[in-house]
């Protein structure tokens, strides 16, 4: 029991007395709501965007050997594509990739002297983020930042200055 002063519980008590003579009751406090109301919906998490393909940018980071074709995912975020690299001509794939996203690329060639290079469109070094004669024929790379990825099929200078071919097939995700 909590001890109050004299003068403090008197106070209250005479008036609860003078209401009760006027008909009126003291308030009751306050009771909680029925229902608690639901908590704000949480945000929806922000959708990530690919960025646009600048072809005309693109094509001149390209040999004259090379041409440029952009890959169009579906909606699971997949593509798939097949080419051949005949000396040193080849065709280029160009997938745009959001940030935080990554790009998953499976190279499928015809024979061991092809391999595939995957760089970031936007980092002049020059310097793949995937190495295929390094790395394997199975990449994966997240993007730090939005941009387009270019995936360079190749062969060693040794075959290519030879004229030698071969054909490959791609299968790309971007998640």
């Amino acid at each position: 029991m909590t001890s109050h002063p004299p003068s403090l519980t008197l106070a209250a008590a005479a008036a609860a007395f003078a209401l009760a003579g006027c008909g009126q009751q003291a308030a009751k406090p306050a009771e909680a709501p029925a229902e608690v109301p639901a908590a704000p919906a949480a945000a929806p998490a922000p959708v990530a965007v690919a960025p646009a393909v600048d072809q005309a940018a693109l094509k001149g980071l390209l040999s004259p050997d090379e041409t440029l074709e952009v890959l169009s995912l579906d909606a699971s975020g997949a593509a798939s594509a097949s080419g051949e690299v005949k000396g040193y001509k080849t065709t280029v794939y160009a997938v745009p990739v959001a940030q935080g996203q990554t790009l998953s690329v499976t190279f499928e060639p015809s024979n061991t002297n092809l391999y595939m290079n995957v760089v970031d469109a936007a980092d002049t070094s020059g310097a793949a983020a995937h190495r295929g004669e390094v790395d394997g024929p199975n990449a994966s790379v997240t993007a730090p930042k939005a941009g387009v990825y270019l995936i360079k099929p190749f062969q060693p200078r040794a075959t290519a200055r030879r004229g030698e071919s071969g054909t490959f097939k791609l299968a790309v995700a971007v998640k």
